[in-house]
Protein backbone atom coordinates (compact mmCIF):
# COMPACT_ATOMS: atom_id res chain seq x y z
CA UNK A 1 0.00 0.00 0.00
CA UNK A 2 1.10 3.56 -0.66
CA UNK A 3 0.28 6.32 1.75
CA UNK A 4 -1.24 9.23 -0.08
CA UNK A 5 -1.36 12.72 1.36
CA UNK A 6 -4.64 14.30 0.57
CA UNK A 7 -6.47 17.49 1.19
CA UNK A 8 -7.75 16.76 4.66
CA UNK A 9 -7.36 13.18 5.91
CA UNK A 10 -4.62 10.84 4.76
CA UNK A 11 -5.67 7.74 2.90
CA UNK A 12 -4.12 4.66 1.33
CA UNK A 13 -4.38 3.23 -2.14
CA UNK A 14 -3.25 -0.04 -3.64
CA UNK A 15 0.27 -0.05 -4.99
CA UNK A 16 -0.63 -2.58 -7.68
CA UNK A 17 -0.18 0.09 -10.34
CA UNK A 18 3.33 0.76 -9.10
CA UNK A 19 5.78 -0.58 -11.68
CA UNK A 20 2.99 -1.41 -14.11
CA UNK A 21 2.41 0.16 -17.52
CA UNK A 22 -0.05 2.93 -16.73
CA UNK A 23 -0.59 4.45 -20.17
CA UNK A 24 -2.61 3.19 -23.10
CA UNK A 25 -1.27 4.01 -26.59
CA UNK A 26 2.09 5.20 -25.22
CA UNK A 27 5.23 5.05 -27.36
CA UNK A 28 8.81 4.09 -26.53
CA UNK A 29 10.63 7.41 -27.11
CA UNK A 30 10.20 11.18 -27.27
CA UNK A 31 11.31 11.06 -30.89
CA UNK A 32 8.64 8.50 -31.81
CA UNK A 33 6.01 10.60 -30.03
CA UNK A 34 7.09 13.73 -31.90
CA UNK A 35 6.98 11.82 -35.20
CA UNK A 36 3.48 10.55 -34.44
CA UNK A 37 2.46 14.13 -33.71
CA UNK A 38 3.72 15.19 -37.14
CA UNK A 39 2.06 12.19 -38.81
CA UNK A 40 -1.30 13.06 -37.22
CA UNK A 41 -0.92 16.69 -38.28
CA UNK A 42 -0.06 15.71 -41.85
CA UNK A 43 -3.25 13.61 -41.98
CA UNK A 44 -5.24 16.27 -40.08
CA UNK A 45 -6.20 13.48 -37.71
CA UNK A 46 -7.78 14.94 -34.55
CA UNK A 47 -8.41 11.52 -33.02
CA UNK A 48 -4.80 10.58 -33.70
CA UNK A 49 -3.68 13.69 -31.85
CA UNK A 50 -5.92 12.86 -28.89
CA UNK A 51 -4.46 9.36 -28.60
CA UNK A 52 -1.03 10.95 -28.13
CA UNK A 53 -1.93 12.60 -24.85
CA UNK A 54 -3.00 11.23 -21.51
CA UNK A 55 -6.62 10.30 -20.97
CA UNK A 56 -8.83 11.59 -18.18
CA UNK A 57 -8.28 8.42 -16.16
CA UNK A 58 -4.50 8.51 -16.69
CA UNK A 59 -4.40 12.14 -15.65
CA UNK A 60 -6.60 11.83 -12.57
CA UNK A 61 -5.25 8.49 -11.35
CA UNK A 62 -1.57 8.88 -12.16
CA UNK A 63 -0.35 12.29 -13.33
CA UNK A 64 -2.17 14.54 -10.90
CA UNK A 65 -1.41 12.52 -7.72
CA UNK A 66 2.24 12.12 -8.77
CA UNK A 67 2.80 15.82 -9.49
CA UNK A 68 4.77 16.29 -6.28
CA UNK A 69 8.50 16.33 -5.61
CA UNK A 70 10.38 13.05 -5.70
CA UNK A 71 10.16 11.38 -2.29
CA UNK A 72 7.01 13.20 -1.26
CA UNK A 73 3.73 11.36 -0.64
CA UNK A 74 1.32 11.26 -3.54
CA UNK A 75 -1.61 13.67 -3.37
CA UNK A 76 -5.24 12.69 -3.23
CA UNK A 77 -7.50 15.37 -4.68
CA UNK A 78 -11.21 15.70 -4.00
CA UNK A 79 -13.19 14.68 -7.11
CA UNK A 80 -14.34 18.24 -7.86
CA UNK A 81 -10.75 19.55 -7.83
CA UNK A 82 -9.50 16.67 -10.01
CA UNK A 83 -12.42 17.25 -12.41
CA UNK A 84 -11.65 20.96 -12.62
CA UNK A 85 -7.94 20.33 -13.25
CA UNK A 86 -8.69 17.75 -15.96
CA UNK A 87 -11.39 19.80 -17.69
CA UNK A 88 -9.15 22.87 -17.78
CA UNK A 89 -6.22 20.92 -19.21
CA UNK A 90 -8.38 18.97 -21.65
CA UNK A 91 -10.31 21.98 -22.94
CA UNK A 92 -7.16 23.97 -23.59
CA UNK A 93 -5.59 20.98 -25.34
CA UNK A 94 -8.70 20.44 -27.48
CA UNK A 95 -8.52 24.03 -28.69
CA UNK A 96 -4.78 23.74 -29.27
CA UNK A 97 -5.27 20.54 -31.31
CA UNK A 98 -7.46 22.52 -33.68
CA UNK A 99 -4.89 25.32 -33.79
CA UNK A 100 -2.16 22.81 -34.67
CA UNK A 101 -4.26 21.23 -37.42
CA UNK A 102 -5.20 24.65 -38.82
CA UNK A 103 -1.62 25.98 -38.73
CA UNK A 104 0.42 22.88 -39.56
CA UNK A 105 -2.06 20.30 -40.82
CA UNK A 106 -1.65 18.77 -44.25
CA UNK A 107 2.08 19.51 -44.39
CA UNK A 108 4.84 16.90 -44.40
CA UNK A 109 7.64 17.75 -41.99
CA UNK A 110 10.87 16.13 -40.90
CA UNK A 111 12.32 16.75 -37.47
CA UNK A 112 15.60 18.63 -37.54
CA UNK A 113 15.95 19.27 -33.78
CA UNK A 114 13.99 18.77 -30.57
CA UNK A 115 14.31 20.96 -27.47
CA UNK A 116 12.29 21.64 -24.32
CA UNK A 117 11.93 25.33 -23.44
CA UNK A 118 11.26 24.68 -19.75
CA UNK A 119 13.68 21.78 -19.39
CA UNK A 120 13.16 18.41 -17.75
CA UNK A 121 11.66 17.91 -14.29
CA UNK A 122 11.32 14.81 -12.14
CA UNK A 123 8.18 14.27 -10.09
CA UNK A 124 7.19 11.50 -7.69
CA UNK A 125 5.85 9.16 -10.37
CA UNK A 126 7.15 10.53 -13.66
CA UNK A 127 9.58 12.71 -15.59
CA UNK A 128 8.25 15.70 -17.54
CA UNK A 129 9.86 17.15 -20.64
CA UNK A 130 8.36 20.60 -20.55
CA UNK A 131 7.32 22.64 -23.56
CA UNK A 132 8.37 20.76 -26.68
CA UNK A 133 9.90 22.81 -29.46
CA UNK A 134 10.59 21.19 -32.81
CA UNK A 135 12.79 22.64 -35.52
CA UNK A 136 11.41 21.18 -38.75
CA UNK A 137 12.13 20.93 -42.43
CA UNK A 138 9.20 21.07 -44.84
CA UNK A 139 8.95 18.81 -47.88
CA UNK A 140 10.30 21.61 -50.09
CA UNK A 141 13.30 22.09 -47.78
CA UNK A 142 11.99 25.25 -46.13
CA UNK A 143 12.51 25.51 -42.37
CA UNK A 144 9.57 25.30 -40.00
CA UNK A 145 8.94 25.10 -36.31
CA UNK A 146 6.31 23.76 -33.97
CA UNK A 147 5.74 24.69 -30.34
CA UNK A 148 3.53 22.56 -28.14
CA UNK A 149 3.08 21.20 -24.63
CA UNK A 150 4.83 18.79 -22.33
CA UNK A 151 5.65 15.10 -22.50
CA UNK A 152 5.42 12.60 -19.65
CA UNK A 153 7.77 9.62 -19.32
CA UNK A 154 6.97 6.63 -17.13
CA UNK A 155 8.91 3.37 -17.31
CA UNK A 156 10.16 4.12 -20.82
CA UNK A 157 6.69 5.10 -22.06
CA UNK A 158 5.92 8.54 -23.48
CA UNK A 159 2.74 10.54 -24.03
CA UNK A 160 1.83 14.19 -24.09
CA UNK A 161 0.42 15.57 -20.86
CA UNK A 162 -1.14 18.34 -22.91
CA UNK A 163 -0.65 20.33 -26.07
CA UNK A 164 -0.71 23.64 -24.20
CA UNK A 165 2.45 25.50 -25.20
CA UNK A 166 2.70 28.22 -22.54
Amino acid sequence: MLVVAGVGARTTISASAEGSRPFRDAVSSKEELAQRLLDALEKKDLQGLRRLRVTETEYKDFVLPGSVEVGQPLRKYPPDIADYAWKTLDTKSLYYERYLIHGSGGEHYQIKDMTFDKGVADYATYRAYRQLRLALTKKDGAPGELATGSIIEVDGQYKFISFIRD
